[in-house]
């Protein structure tokens, strides 16, 4: 199979996956065709290149640790108009507080997020974990082994992250404290990789970073 067919059929795949779909994912697809599956990353990447380059009103992009097409945000007013009437998640300011206290200090329990906020979290909680913005990542090996809490493959979607590596870091909390033990599959590096354009400052406060997350919200959910 020649590239320019391989690239038919990536585009066919991420086209018709309700998900962002892994490089492995790809890989195990495209293998019995296309044994050559060293390059399908250069490959993706050529097309997200040209996706960009074009006037087309989507693009090719790479969040979740995944492929997955995008429209362009200049869109976005159109087709919250086409959505308006279609369930999104809406997340109070405790339920934000609680998923940025998640996202940054994972693996996390609930007592430590309680001692963060200052009050007792176990609603938030349950809330972030039926919306599938957070799950339950294992046990603390302490007194009561009480459970661990991490981000999910859908939080990175829901906000358009590639990986958590992309969180912006908190003003005056040194980096190796904002850092977390969910690192990136290693099978995905992505170089260039853009954060989202409300993510361009890498100083931030905490109520800023919060206040981000809510903006960013409706823009990236426009797959």
């Amino acid at each position: 199979m020649e590239i320019s067919e391989i690239k038919k059929v990536l585009e066919a795949l991420l086209f018709v996956s309700e998900r962002p779909l892994t490089l492995r994912e790809l890989k195990n697809l495209v293998k019995e065709d296309y044994p050559d599956t060293g390059n399908i990353e250069s490959i993706l990447n050529e097309l997200k290149a040209e996706y960009e380059a074009s006037d087309k009103p989507y693009i090719i992009k790479f969040v979740a640790d995944g492929w997955t097409f995008s429209t362009k945000p200049e869109y976005s007013v159109w087709i919250k108009k086409l959505l308006k009437d279609k369930a999104v998640i809406k997340l109070s300011p405790p339920a934000l507080e609680t998923l940025a206290m998640v996202a940054y200090k994972q693996p996390v329990t609930r007592a430590e997020i309680d001692e963060l906020r200052g009050v007792e979290s176990s609603g938030v909680i349950d809330t972030l974990l039926e919306k599938k913005l957070i799950k339950i990542t294992g046990r603390k090996e302490t007194l009561g082994r009480p459970l661990l809490y991490g981000t999910t493959q859908e939080f990175l979607k829901h906000f358009g992250l590639a990986h958590l590596s992309e969180l912006p870091l908190i003003e005056n909390v040194p980096k190796e404290d904002q850092e977390t033990d969910n690192a990136p599959e290693p099978e995905l590096p992505f170089e260039g990789q853009e954060s989202p354009d409300s993510y361009e400052s890498n100083n931030l406060t905490e109520e800023s970073v919060i206040s981000e997350i809510v903006e960013e919200t409706e823009e990236n959910r426009q797959e």
